[in-house]
This record gives structure tokens, C-alpha cells and sequence, in this order.
């Protein structure tokens, strides 16, 4: 058994191979502009290295970059992972039973490794592991590099990377518009999101956005 796991784990790495730049990349990103607004070097790599999710990162630094409280941060994280609860049961039969394996493999769950996992007619659990670590390792390598060249150049506004934290979530938005009435919602919550920005704290707009999408039936 443990010989198939780990040659599937193999698989699983190959298969993630392709988003390893990504990962790189927008781990980068990531860590320039957490060190631009002086979280250092070492909290950031710790931050992807333990929560390991670009949406809630970048969420939690769209809230501290507007002065956002800390429980803007959590609702904002919170609803934007809500997602890993389905995933979450869905391969939890597959994991170890010894607790503290099954929270480092519990870990390396992302949408891609959560995808290639649940390809077949039983979720693989070496694939989750395989394209999983390939993942964590491009986004906190990342991370860490962007960290670094951060903390030397300073102000990342300079070269353009403010732009990075809408760039993610537009990207996020594109690649789930798959009709049209995913268009219209997702240009009426950006438009919402806008409009209640003035008037709420910083990262309540983003909670109430997708509170309602959630509420939308389908």
C-alpha cells in the first residue's frame, strides 16, 4: 500500500508540475507587498508556509493595507475558504489515521491537488500529497523570494505591483465565469463590493459580497 501511495504521490507531483511557476509567481507577488507593508520576511513565509491559501493571503492583505480589524481579516478568510469544507470531507476518509499525519496531509489540500485527487472512482490520496507538496513548495519558495526582494526595494507601488491584489481575484473570477449569469453576478458583486466600500469596515464588503453569491440559487 505504502509503495502504490507513494508511487502515485510521484504522479501526483509530475501532474502539478505545470502550476509550479504559478505558484512561484503569485507567491512572489505575495510576499513583495507583505514586506512592503512591513510584515518582514520570516511572517510571511511563515503565514504561506502554515496557511497556505492565496485567496485568504491576499484577502488578509487587502484588509491590513486599508487598516482593517482583525475580525474583517477572519470573516474575509472564513468566507473565502468555506469551499474547503466540501473538499475537506470529501477526502478525509482517504487520509491517515494517525492525527498528526493527517494534519500535514490534511495541509497540502488545494483546489488543484483537490481536483487531481477525485479524477478517479476513489480519491487518490497520493496524488492530493504529490501535486499538493509541489504546490506548497512553489507558493512558500515564492513567497519567500518575493519577501526578500521586497524588503530591499521597499515601496512596491513603485513598480507596479498594487496592482497585483485585484489582478488575483479578477483572475479567480475569469476562470469560474463559465455562463452567462456567472457574469452578471460576478459584475454585480464587483459592482456591490464598490458601492459598500465607503460605508463598511475594510474586508465587510467582500464578506457580504459572498454571502450573497452563496445565497444565489443556481
Amino acid at each position: 500500500m505504502k509503495k502504490v501511495t507513494g508511487e502515485r504521490a510521484r504522479d501526483g507531483a509530475r501532474l502539478a508540475l505545470p502550476f509550479l511557476a504559478a505558484d512561484f509567481v503569485d507567491g512572489a507577488a505575495f510576499g513583495v507587498i507583505a514586506a512592503g507593508i512591513g510584515l518582514g520576511v520570516a511572517g510571511p513565509v511563515l503565514l504561506s508556509a502554515i496557511a497556505f491559501s492565496g485567496s485568504a493571503q491576499f484577502a488578509a492583505l487587502t484588509v491590513l493595507g486599508d487598516r482593517g480589524s482583525l475580525l474583517s481579516i477572519l470573516l474575509a478568510v472564513a468566507a473565502l475558504n468555506a469551499r474547503y469544507l466540501v473538499y475537506g470531507a470529501s477526502v478525509a476518509p482517504a487520509l491517515s489515521r494517525n492525527p498528526v499525519r493527517r494534519v500535514l496531509e490534511a495541509q497540502l489540500l488545494t483546489d488543484a491537488s483537490w481536483a487531481l485527487s477525485v479524477r478517479e472512482t476513489s480519491v487518490s490520496r497520493g496524488l492530493m500529497l504529490g501535486s499538493g507538496a509541489i504546490s506548497w513548495i512553489g507558493w512558500t519558495g515564492g513567497t519567500a523570494a518575493g519577501a526578500l526582494f521586497g524588503s530591499a526595494i521597499g515601496d512596491y507601488r513603485g513598480i507596479g505591483l498594487d496592482a497585483a491584489l485585484p489582478a488575483f481575484f479578477v483572475c479567480l473570477l475569469l476562470d469560474r465565469l463559465a455562463r452567462r449569469a456567472d457574469l452578471i453576478a460576478g459584475v454585480l458583486a464587483g459592482v456591490a463590493a464598490v458601492a459598500l466600500a465607503p460605508y463598511l469596515p475594510p474586508g465587510i464588503p467582500l464578506v457580504v459580497v459572498l454571502a450573497a453569491a452563496l445565497a444565489r440559487p443556481r
